[in-house]
């Protein structure tokens, strides 16, 4: 049986949740290095091993606080939350042995705009684990046959 396209709607669906994924990577590394770079060194906070009572878990609530109050870390978690919501209609559509590789892709694109706009150094190691992975997200996805219950 011959290999079949997927959906332009599916495609889409799949895009949007990869890019708003990564979009929420990006977001919630640059807050995070926004928090260090103000001096707002978490590691204080952090409860050491004889701490297990009130104190600990004050510690602990107030490290969630600083985090997601954060403007960037809490939009890319709204981010993520509109991926999720892209991905649950594409797992409606599609196999998740079609739709799963494509998460390679937003992996690839995290590395990519990592480097471009964080500036974070990827070695020609990992540029070839990308393209390998990029390699076998196409055949995968290439290998895909639309089954009956997927012409929906």
């Amino acid at each position: 049986m011959p290999a079949h396209k997927l959906k332009p709607q599916v495609l889409i669906n799949l895009l949007i949740s990869v890019i708003m994924g990564v979009l929420a990577q990006l977001l919630m590394k640059y807050g995070m290095s926004k928090l260090k770079k103000l001096g707002q060194s978490l590691h204080h906070l952090l409860p050491s091993a004889r701490y297990h009572d009130y104190n600990a878990f004050i510690r602990i609530i107030k490290i969630l606080f600083i985090i997601f109050t954060d403007k960037f870390v809490a939009v890319g978690i709204f981010l993520y939350l509109i991926s999720m919501f892209f991905w649950i209609k594409v797992l409606s559509k599609i196999d998740l042995s079609v739709a799963y590789p494509f998460v390679s892709i937003g992996i690839i694109l995290t590395v990519i705009l990592a480097a471009l706009t964080l500036r974070e150094f990827v070695p020609p190691l990992r540029w070839f684990g990308i393209f390998v992975t990029l390699c076998g997200v196409y055949v995968i996805v290439s290998s895909h046959e639309e089954m009956p219950q997927n012409k929906k």
